[in-house]
């Protein structure tokens, strides 16, 4: 991997992090906000939301490409882990605090326990933090995955790689996840070290160098456009349900998702950042992402100010509601972003990340 262009190519990396991050409350706005239920089935505004959601719906599976990817040639450091664990805790106790004051009747000790153990209450597509819940699983086999990443030659990377794809991608795909090794869990560890893995192949190889970035995206928007298109054929013709189901085309599992989320990253992956006041910007939202996941899909924040609550938008046109789902979507993100930062700069002063990783420095 040429070393020489490092430093601006983790920035381009931190840049595609943060559109990530403002892809998913968009996702969740246009899901858990009610706008496809809301909306007339195979009308033009449901369609739209649903090409929206095809095109966005990568994004989960690019931030554990990205972790592959980075964390391919590194030595696991679990303080890592821990740092993230802390604040989750963090945000998972201060809201519930937060929102007992609000609907005192409506939030009890049972509230409290769960969010001192947020991670351990998993179940259900809503669920508490489940990307943290499957992302930890990942990272505590990391070591062995960089391992098996060192030491395969490329014929036995190629083995691994097509075995993976075929069997957690497109059988899934093709027999649905209920019947494809019961792999209905999309939300889970085991999917992860796949993508992790595939990250980390796409660093081994250089993969991203090979095709130019105009072609990767071109994969991306045919992967897309076609997955929105075999969901509306099916539902046209009755074949599946109307209504926001992630189905085996659309959810994480799908190939074409797949696909085209390694397509998205190498695209991305491929800029290069010189100008020093986007590197600032970069510098001030990428330590702060993580944090607007946890306020905004905090299981509370969402039943409260989340769950359909932009219905109203299944009722405009489809610029209209385009416009107004991005817009929502953005505010979440600024809005969640200027919230972290304080967090931020209490977790510095108090040096929560030294103390973890001068504690992991003693057990070793």
């Amino acid at each position: 991997m040429n070393t020489s262009n490092t430093n601006t190519r983790e920035y381009g990396i931190d840049l595609f992090r943060i559109i990530l991050m403002m892809i998913i409350p968009m996702i969740h706005v246009i899901g858990q906000g009610g706008i496809i239920n809301a909306a007339a089935p195979l009308s033009a505004t449901y369609e739209m939301s649903w090409l929206l959601m095809s095109f966005f719906l990568v994004a989960v599976n690019c931030f554990v490409l990205i972790t592959g990817f980075v964390h391919y040639e590194k030595e696991t450091r679990f303080y890592r882990l821990f740092t993230l664990w802390i604040e989750v805790l963090f945000y998972s106790v201060i809201i519930t605090i937060i929102f007992k004051f609000i609907y005192p009747d409506e939030i009890g000790l049972n509230n409290f326990w769960k969010s001192i153990i947020p991670t351990f209450y998993t179940k259900g597509q809503f669920s508490r933090y489940w990307f943290f819940t499957a992302y930890a699983g990942m990272f505590l086999l990391t070591p062995f995955i960089n391992l098996g990443l060192k030491k395969f030659n490329k014929k036995q990377d190629i083995a691994i790689v097509v075995l993976l794809f075929v069997v957690f991608s497109f059988l899934p795909t093709i027999l649905g996840q209920d019947y494809a090794f019961n792999l209905n869990q999309e939300y889970s560890a085991l999917w992860f070290v796949v993508l992790y893995y595939i990250g980390g192949i796409i660093h081994k190889y250089e993969i991203i160098i090979k095709i130019s970035a105009c072609k990767w995206m071109l994969i991306y928007i045919i992967c897309m456009l076609l997955s929105w298109g075999i969901r509306y054929v099916l539902e046209m013709n009755g074949i599946i349900e109307t209504g926001f189901e992630l189905y085996s085309f659309n959810c994480y599992l799908s190939s074409l998702n797949l696909i085209g989320a390694v397509a998205l990253f190498c695209a991305f992956s491929k800029i290069r950042i010189t100008q020093k006041s986007v590197i600032s910007i970069i510098r001030f939202f990428s330590p702060v992402c993580f944090g607007v996941y946890l306020i905004h899909d905090n299981m509370t924040v969402s039943y409260y100010l989340l769950v359909n609550k932009f219905g109203f938008l299944a009722q405009q046109n489809p610029a209209m509601m385009t416009v107004g789902v991005i817009v929502i979507g953005f505010t979440i993100f600024i809005v969640c972003s200027l919230i972290d930062w304080i967090r931020e700069l209490i977790f510095r002063r108090l040096k929560i990340k030294e103390r973890f990783c001068r504690l992991e420095r003693n057990f070793d």
